[in-house]
Order: C-alpha cells, then structure tokens, then sequence
C-alpha cells in the first residue's frame, strides 16, 4: 500500500470540503444546481476549482480502491505521532474523480438537485470516512462543524478558512 505524507492543514481542510458539499448537497435537495454552486463559490470553492487546484492531470485508475480495515488502522496509528498525516495515496485519485463527477452534476444549473445527488453524496461520505479514520479523531473532529448549504442556526459552524487558519484552498 502506498501512503503519502500530506501537510496536516491541507488534508484537513480537503476533509472539511468535503463534508461540506456532502452536507450541501443533501440539504439543497430539490433546489436548482446553480444555487448550490453559487454557495460553493461564496463559501469555499466549486468542485471543478479544487480538483484544478490539488490535482492537475490526475485520473482514478481502474485498480486503485480505499485501504482495508488492518492497513487503515495502520495508518491511523502512525499518525497519532506525527504532525503532518501520512494518508493512503489511492484517496486523492479516488476524491478527485468524485468531485470531477459532483462539478459535472452542478453544471445542469436549471435542474433540480434530485436523488441522483445520492450516489455522490455516499461516495463523499465513505471517503470522508476513511478521511477519518486515517486521521484519527482529534483531527477528524477539527472540521466536524463545517458551515453548509442551508444550515440550521441553533448550531456552531464555522468556514473551511476559520478551521484551518487561512484561505483555503491555499
């Protein structure tokens, strides 16, 4: 299994973004795209600006598949020492191609967000998962509270710039 060490603010605030539009897209549910992707674009960025951002060039290969229970347990030991975390290297392939698939969803802008979000929004919540348990959960709870789409206002929430410290993406 491949690992690479990813600088611990980077990888922090990628997990924040992505619960972001997970939570986003699951509370714009019949509301049309553009209105999502404008609040992305307020927020924090639109997928297809991230995906230019952290990994120009890259494509998921066919082979490439999260890390099993032992080797994820693995990595999240290793990381309780560590300051920068070491992550499993087929999770940047795999996060590019779903928000790749999350910015051509929101290109339709007219339509509605339908169930067809739900696929997207479970392959979102398994990475960020596997986010998590790499991380370990003091990190993992860091961006636990991210502002998102059509939030409620009895919660504490704060930007993807406030958990990490500055303007992200960096």
């Amino acid at each position: 299994m491949k690992h690479q060490k990813v600088d611990r603010l980077v990888v922090i605030g990628l997990g924040a973004y992505l619960l972001q539009v997970d939570l986003s897209l699951h509370r714009a549910s019949g509301h049309p795209r553009h209105v999502l992707t404008d609040y992305l674009r307020e927020h924090s960025a639109v997928p297809g600006k991230v995906c230019d951002f952290f990994w120009r060039g890259i494509h998921l290969d066919a082979d490439d598949r999260l890390g099993s229970a032992p080797r994820l347990l693995r990595l999240k030991l290793m990381n309780q020492f560590r300051h920068d975390p070491v992550v499993s290297a087929s999770f940047f392939p795999m996060a590019n191609d779903v928000l790749r698939k999350v910015a051509r969803y929101l290109d339709d802008g007219q339509a509605r967000i339908d169930m067809g979000a739900s696929h997207l929004r479970l392959t979102l919540a398994y990475l960020n998962a596997e986010l998590q348990r790499t991380l370990g959960l003091a990190r993992a709870s860091a961006y636990k509270h991210v502002e998102h789409f059509n939030q409620h206002d009895h919660g504490k929430f704060r930007s993807i710039d406030e958990i990490v410290g500055r303007k992200w993406p960096f």
